[in-house]
This record gives structure tokens, sequence and C-alpha cells, in this order.
């Protein structure tokens, strides 16, 4: 068993971005999605990191962040603390702008907020398995500090020990971008004095989501194509089908799905499809979804090998679901001609085996009266029609 190794007390900046309201939402919204929209935003804000911040820590909806030496000037400070809230936000936009699904957790995203204490005192280091974990009163402290007098839902705080160590911190009044509060509590630890700024003014600076465009001209050429009938709701199909990282599990010809760029399906999605498991594997990005009265269609589209993918699912009543497959390239007779020559019937076998084992897999879950783990939930109008003629 590896035994912790102790450092010398340091001066430290201790520095928690913490995503306000996620009790509320992680309590009222769909726990799953919840918690990859979670960590998604704790991944945008590790990587907004500019000032040599160590991670000590990751406490379920905040970051525990340090960097021993001197403390940071004021300039320093606000220029992260305003990275990190922009591009916070620019992902809550894009994700609210690209998301599909209708689940309580992706609808009420873009209602969480990000607030921030920084803190400046004596700490202890210790390594726990090449881990650095900080401990000391002043860790105490600042995490005390997130249970404040502060009226806002965005603001930062800076401890009164922070603002002694830093000697240009006379200048937040002139360079802050909001008025300076200043207010004095009394904690089980005794008195701390901390002053504060809000966030609202950095709106200005969250940019729009630009409107992404993953389709490709040129490809009319229908170059295969396949259907089915899945004796599943269509619902229950999409949420099957939009699962990148489950693909493997029906696709014969794929061994497994990886490099997912996110993990509840979206506009922009993508995933790579292993195959042989070297560069050659397609990667492919879904988008275009259109959500229609039992109706859904959506396009993955293979940029490098020039093709796309349509999907169409249908209801048709009583629990069934018309599954029809369309790949498109560039016109070009000759490479369609050898295709449907030689490869056109193996091809042919692979996918009704394929539309078999998705058959297979959503047939049982309905028999079982389970969902599939993925959990992407349609607008209620998808399924009004069906809704009715049941």
């Amino acid at each position: 068993m590896t035994q912790p190794q102790n450092q010398a007390s340091a001066n430290t900046l201790i520095f928690i971005p913490d995503i306000s309201g996620f009790t509320k939402f992680v309590n009222e919204t769909e726990i799953d999605h919840a918690k990859h929209i979670i960590e998604e935003l704790l991944e945008v804000l590790i990587d907004s990191n500019e000032i040599g911040l160590d991670l000590s820590e990751i406490e379920g909806d905040a970051l525990l962040f340090y960097r021993n030496g001197k403390a940071p000037t004021t300039a320093e400070l606000l220029a992260q603390i305003q990275r990190m809230y922009v591009n916070f936000h620019a992902h809550l936009k894009k994700y609210d702008t690209h998301r599909i699904c209708s689940c309580g957790a992706c609808c009420s995203a873009t209602n969480l907020s990000l607030k921030f204490v920084a803190h400046y005192g004596q700490v202890v280091n210790k390594t726990v398995k090449g881990r650095t974990k900080l401990f000391g009163k002043d860790v105490i402290v600042a995490h005390r500090l997130l249970k404040n007098k502060v009226e806002s839902d965005e603001y930062s705080l800076f401890s009164n020990d922070l603002v002694r160590a830093c000697a240009t911190w006379l200048q937040l009044e002139e360079v802050s971008w909001a008025p300076v509060g200043h207010i004095e509590e009394v904690y089980d630890f005794g008195k701390a004095k901390y002053c504060y700024i809000g966030l609202e003014a950095l709106e200005e600076h969250i940019p729009e989501p630009k409107k992404e465009d993953y389709s490709m001209p040129g490809l009319t050429s229908k170059f295969m194509e396949c259907g089915s009938v899945i004796e599943a709701p269509v619902d229950l199909v999409f949420d099957v089908l939009s699962d990148m990282g489950f693909r493997h599990e029906w696709l014969t010809h794929v061994k497994d799905g990886d490099q997912l760029n996110h993990q509840i399906s979206q506009n922009g999605s993508s995933h790579r499809c292993v195959i042989k498991g070297d560069k050659s594997d397609p990667t492919m990005v879904a988008h275009g979804f259109d959500f229609a009265p039992n109706k859904i269609t959506f396009v993955e589209t293979n940029h490098r090998d020039k093709s796309a993918s349509v999907w169409v699912l249908q209801s048709i009543g009583k629990g069934l679901t018309r599954l029809e497959y369309t790949m498109y390239c560039k016109p070009n007779f000759f490479k369609k001609a050898l295709f449907n020559l030689m490869m056109k019937k193996k091809y042919d076998k692979i996918n009704d085996a394929n539309l078999k084992l998705l058959n297979e897999y959503c047939k049982g879950l309905v028999a079982k009266g389970r969902n599939h783990s993925h959990r992407i939930v349609l607008p209620k109008s998808v399924l009004h029609v069906e809704s009715i003629a049941a």
C-alpha cells in the first residue's frame, strides 16, 4: 500500500470554480444526462486553465485548483475568471442550439451558473499514488467561503487573505468590470472578510454559437439502400440507433465505436467505426435531425470517403417502426457499376444481418419492458399520431 508523501507547508492560491444549481439540476432532472452535462462543463473549465493552476480534486460540481508560490496579480486572476466564465457559457449556448434530446436535464442545462472562490494561505501537499491532495486549515476556509451572503447567482469571491497577499490588489476597484462589494461573516473557524464582484457584465463577451454545416454538397447518387420493419416503437428504435457507442453491438462488420465527442447525441456528434483498427476506419458525423409526427430523419456524413447515410424512421402503428437506410455518394458511373457487379450481394447480406440484430435487440427490450440506456427523449409532437391511434 502506497503511503502518503508529505511536503512542507507552502503559500498557496486555492481557487474553486463551482457550478451553481447542480443539486437542483440533478435532483429534478434525468440523472444520466445531468451527469454527462456536468462532466463536459468541468472539462471545459479544466481546459480553460491558463495561469498554471494544478488540479487537486474534482468535487462533484466543483474543481479544487491550487498554485504554490506568490499570490497572483489582480489582472492575472481576473483574466482567468473571465476565460473560464466565457468558455463555460459558450459551451452551454452551443449545447442548447445543438441538442436533440428533450429530457429535463438537456432542456434546463442553460439555467446552470458559475461562481468562483479564491483564497490564499498555508497548505500542505500530500501525494497519494501520484495524486497531490491539499490539507490544512486554509483548504477548509476556502470551502466554507462557498457558503456566503453574496446575493448573486454568479460572482467571484476573494478572501481578505488573498487581498493582503497581492501587492496589486488595490487596483481591483479600477480594473474590475463590476462594483466591488465587501462582507464580513462569522464561520466556525472565526471571522472572515472578503470582497466580491458580480459576473453578469461578462455576458457580453460570450460568443453566439456558429452555425455549422456538416453536410457535403454533390452527394446525389444513391449508392446503397436497405430497410426493414423493427418490432418496437419509433422512440425506442431511435434511442438505440442514435447511440453511436452502441453501434458495434448490432453492426456485424464493426468491432467497436470510439472517439465520441459527445456522450449525449446531438447535431455534430461524431464517432469512429472501428472496423480494422487503423486510420482507414471511417469517422461519422451525425446532423440534420428532423422530427415530425411519427417520423424521424437524420444524416451521418463521412467526410473522408465523401458519403452520406440517411436514416428514416417511420412509425407504422402498434409499436412497429419502418426503418430505411440509404447511402449517397458523388455520381461515379464506373464506381457504382463495379460495386453492383462485385460487392452489392455481399453488402445486402450484411445489411440484412445488421437489421435483424437491431430488431432482435429492440424487440427484446419491449418484451422485458425496458428502455435502452442512451435515453434520448423525443419531442412530444413526434409521437402525437401514434398515441392517438393507440
